[in-house]
């Protein structure tokens, strides 16, 4: 049956559940409310979801039972991913927990938890009728003034309210405010590594700089209170490699030339190539295992060693371990006979993490510290500032 508002609820607010739905109905405004409308054996969560998304509105029966049940999350998240206007009937004085907060942000709040019940039932339905009619931007008339032997009481009540809110007001203005804190899971925004700097074997060089730079970085960060702090960073470039110019042969030695153009920056890279069978006595360093060979790939400021055990030349599976300012980077290097490449980089490290007055450190377990400068923007957003990069980080829901 066709209805225009679905009427959500704690089951210990069911009595207040049937005289919303019974005062919309008596309005003309057809409600869906379970178990009323839920056919015999059918399934409950299907039949709640399908009524959901069959409906124009929700009306939500708000209390505290309401406030942490887990079904009504849901049926809310439910309605709001439908885009139903949802109006919360306030029949306690609660506000939503952080779980409902977000998406009850809306101006139809109506409070409901001064009696009679019934007056704010029939204002209810004007609410709910306007807003059906597409009048939604203004709300009909209030609900009737009560009666004057009982509007004195009211009125004593609401001075001291009024003192209290004062009082409460002026508390928020003067309190002090807390900073933002670092605690909890961040997720990169965007990150910049200035890896490319030197000439020794502990830079990266542009083909790696090219995955740092590219959309598919993704990093994440996470605070614990006592300062223990987890960090992770993968990344994958790929495009075309061409051997340029003839190679050349030594004893137990292959060179030559290779160019690298990434699909993401679009920029050739040319490095010189070495395989080589004697260096597989040093297969546990980097990364490398025994029976591997090695490549080394070479540029005038930096080289990469490599290991694995292509199939044919240069072309095959690789893999290392770089370590880079005291950081260790894994990665994965497949070069592809068909003239493609993917480069996969990827590093970790967990230890503790200090942050006050725009000064942050952190110390890695078995690793070097690292120290910046941070600026949040907000409490859900910050940046990182350190000598060889930057980091904004916005806070993971």
């Amino acid at each position: 049956m066709a209805h225009d508002v679905f009427v959500g609820y704690s089951s210990k607010d069911k009595p207040t559940a049937d005289a919303v739905s019974a005062t919309l109905e008596a309005a003309g405004i057809r409600c869906w409310i379970a178990p009323r409308d839920i056919a015999p054996g059918a399934d409950w969560g299907e039949s709640i979801v399908t009524a959901i998304e069959g409906a124009r509105m929700m009306v939500l029966v708000f209390s505290a039972h309401a406030n942490t049940s887990v079904q009504i999350k849901r049926e809310v998240e439910r309605a709001v991913h439908k885009g139903l206007v949802i109006i919360p009937l306030r029949i306690e004085d609660v506000l939503p927990a952080k779980s409902l907060e977000y998406f009850l942000s809306t101006p139809h709040w109506l409070d409901a938890f001064t009696p009679p019940l019934e007056r704010h039932l029939r204002y209810l339905a004007g609410v709910v009728r306007q807003i059906l009619e597409g009048g939604a931007a203004v709300h009909p008339a209030p609900p009737p003034p009560l009666p004057l032997h009982r509007r004195r009481g009211v009125l004593r009540a609401g001075a001291a309210s009024v003192a209290v809110l004062v009082a409460l007001g002026a508390w928020l203005l003067l309190r002090p405010v807390p900073p933002p804190s670092f605690i909890g899971k961040w997720r990169a925004r965007k990150v910049t590594l200035d890896i490319n700097e030197g000439g020794n074997i502990s830079t990266v060089g542009e083909l790696l700089q090219a995955a740092l730079a590219g959309p598919k970085l993704a990093a994440a960060f996470d605070v614990a209170p006592d300062g223990q702090y987890s960090y992770g960073l993968a990344a994958e470039d790929y495009g075309t490699v061409s051997e340029t110019g003839a190679s050349c042969r030594a004893a137990n030695e292959v060179c030559g030339k290779l160019t690298f153009t990434s699909a993401l920056t679009r920029k050739p890279v040319l490095l010189g190539y070495e395989l080589s069978s004697w260096r597989t006595q040093y297969g546990t360093i980097d990364g490398g295992k025994p029976g591997d060979l090695s490549m080394t790939l070479r540029s005038q400021l930096w080289w990469i060693n490599l290991y694995g055990q292509p199939t044919d030349g240069v072309f095959g599976h690789w893999h290392g371990q770089l370590r880079n300012y005291c950081s260790d980077y894994s990665f994965d290097f497949e070069i592809a006979a068909s003239g493609s490449y993917r480069l996969r980089i990827s590093h970790s490290e967990h230890g503790l993490f200090r942050a006050e007055n725009g000064d942050w450190n952190r110390t890695p377990s078995g690793g070097c510290p690292t120290s910046g400068r941070y600026l949040f923007d907000g409490a859900d957003r910050v940046t990182m500032t350190w000598e060889r990069g930057a980091a904004d980080w916005e806070r993971a829901r």
